[in-house]
């Protein structure tokens, strides 16, 4: 399985990457819990889809900090695992809310 995770800013265009990896042919699930990454992964992927993408919120908190713990799980189980974090300078933030 191919998997993108997703995360950023909100505003940073995370629903708009996921959009267009959606157009692309991938399986999406916006704002997923950090702590179900792993279960969401495997299910998805025992369900037949290969190609997955998935966005993760920054202001998780704590939850946040067991993200690499969760990435390098997925890669040992043979995932093929893309990190994609966005970001945006604060103008830019502030003029989209």
């Amino acid at each position: 399985m191919q998997l993108v995770l997703i995360s950023g800013l909100s505003g940073s265009g995370k629903s708009i990457a996921l959009n267009a990896l959606e157009d692309s042919g991938y399986y999406c699930v916006d704002n997923l819990p950090g702590p179900l990454l792993q279960q969401s992964a495997e299910l998805l992927r025992r369900a037949g889809h290969n190609h997955v993408a998935m966005s993760i919120d920054a202001r998780m908190g704590d939850s946040l900090d067991l993200v690499p713990e969760y990435v390098a799980a997925l890669k040992a189980q043979g995932v093929d695992l893309r990190l994609l974090f966005l970001d945006a300078k604060n103008d830019t933030l502030i003029r989209r809310f």
